[in-house]
């Protein structure tokens, strides 16, 4: 009877949020709203789990259904996915966005990212839990990638004793070269979450080195680990907006944070993927 009523509440909750999708209230006494890339999908599983941890109504606005009419007295916004990122809000007006990998600020503001990678002392303690002896770790990025992660994954790793290297590249396409100069002098592959970089051909050549040099291969999240994948430890999109949530709150309640934060992550691990390369790993996490 309990998993019936928790069934109906969640459904009615998920069918409130698509109402108010389609038709927003009236915002004239709001401080903060939700905007959208798109009002289905991953952008909008994070609204919900962002509502949620808020703990009160949010009225969001679906920009695939146009521009938004925006409360006046507006302090906050949440923004999932880079065009609502991207979208041009007042100047005094705080903006957290998440799910936007192919946005970068043209100038400074009030601009809160929520990472889409996790916090790095986590991931490299739970990647060294996986593999012990990770003393190398290369780390393919788009070449355009804000330098903010990759100074804070560098001093992470110096304090872990790993010592990281960037790949930068500009499309997925030059994945074959760069993977040719890194035979035998790395000891893990980990590719950072970009669209321009992840297809099936990409995942497909990273795993095939990855297995013939017997070394492990990070996903940037755990739905491509089924894709051949060793591990991954990233946030889902429910922690994604439960950590826009948190940033949003503390910036209507005037505390100081930094200009990113991340969400919770967890490990998923390919048991079969790792097994048929000869790997040898600490199981531990969730995996398949």
């Amino acid at each position: 009877m309990k998993a019936g009523k928790s069934f109906t509440k969640a459904l009615s909750c998920g069918l409130l949020a698509a109402a108010a999708l389609a038709c927003p209230a009236p915002a004239a006494a709001q401080r903060e709203a939700a905007v959208l890339a798109k009002g289905s999908g991953p952008y909008f599983e994070s609204y919900l789990a962002f509502q949620k941890a808020l703990g009160r109504p949010v009225t969001p606005f679906d920009l695939s259904r146009g521009k938004p009419r925006l409360p006046g007295d507006l302090r906050a916004v949440a923004a999932f996915g880079s065009r609502a990122a991207d979208l041009k809000y007042p100047e005094d007006v705080t903006v957290v966005y998440a799910l936007a990998p192919g946005f970068f600020p043209d100038k400074p503001g009030r601009l809160i990212r929520v990472s889409s990678l996790p916090e790095p002392g986590k991931a490299l303690a739970a990647y060294k839990q996986l593999q012990p002896g990770l003393k190398r770790l290369t780390v393919f990025r788009l070449r355009n990638l804000s330098k903010i992660y990759p100074e804070k994954l560098a001093a992470a790793g110096k304090a872990a004793g790993v010592e990281v290297s960037e790949v930068a590249l500009s499309s997925s396409t030059e994945f074959p070269e760069a993977l040719r100069a890194l035979s035998g002098k790395t000891d893990a592959l980990w590719l950072f979450p970009d669209p321009n970089l992840i297809s099936k051909t990409s995942l497909d050549v990273l795993a095939e080195f990855a297995c013939a040099n017997k070394i492990p291969f990070y996903a940037p999240s755990a739905g491509l680990v089924a894709l051949g994948a060793t591990a991954a430890y990233a946030p889902g999109f429910a922690e994604t907006g439960a950590a826009a949530a948190r940033a949003l709150q503390a910036a209507l309640d005037g505390r100081e944070q930094p200009s990113m934060v991340f969400a919770e992550a967890s490990l998923t691990v390919n048991r079969k993927a790792a097994a048929a390369c000869g790997l040898s790993l600490g199981m531990t996490g969730g995996g398949q």
